[in-house]
């Protein structure tokens, strides 16, 4: 009976799959646990009799105020250090030793160091075009945005030992 029915290669595997999910959900239903009921239907086997307040913490109950924007008590002091940077940033007639150690004064050791090297003809400004801004993350790290004649100076400012320094540099072509 079975040599008249006509087995393609596509039966053969559809017929062994088939055998194969039989045999694992029929494995699985002899070799597992008792079913607990779990999902809509599923009662819980007895309700609370009575809810205590004081213990432990079921949720949310008051909701914290947004918070208001950080503004550094010192950003006039962020600014200031800024500037005086960016002034020194743009003098690139000069030597790279002089234009580094114009710059030491208001960078961190880290920014320093990744401008060790640099070549100041490189700097795609010659001067300040617009009056610094302050955009504050935090209440030790800011950024100050100085219009320049090539664009926007972006320079990324964090205080050490209470004085703000120059941690970053970065600039938008205008």
């Amino acid at each position: 009976m079975l040599s008249r029915i006509p087995l393609r290669p596509r039966t053969v595997v559809a017929l062994g799959l088939a055998a194969v999910v039989v045999i694992i959900v029929g494995v699985g239903k002899l070799l597992g646990g008792p079913a607990d009921p779990v999902g809509f239907g599923a009662q819980p086997q007895s309700a609370p009799s009575h809810v205590d307040p004081t213990h432990g913490d079921d949720g949310v109950v008051e909701h914290d105020p947004t918070p208001s924007p950080v503004i550094p008590t010192n950003g006039a002091q962020a600014i200031a250090v800024a500037t005086k940077f960016a002034q020194q940033w743009i003098k690139h007639d000069r030597s790279a030793a002089a234009w580094l150690d114009a710059l030491r004064p208001h960078s961190t050791d880290t920014l320093e160091s990744e401008l060790d090297g640099v070549d100041p003809a490189g700097v795609p400004a010659d001067r300040i075009t617009g009056d610094a801004r302050l955009e504050a993350f935090a209440i030790t790290y800011v950024e100050v945005i100085i219009p320049i004649d090539a664009g926007l100076l972006r320079l990324r400012m964090v205080t050490e030992q209470g004085r703000w320094l120059v941690d970053g540099i970065d600039w938008e072509r205008g």
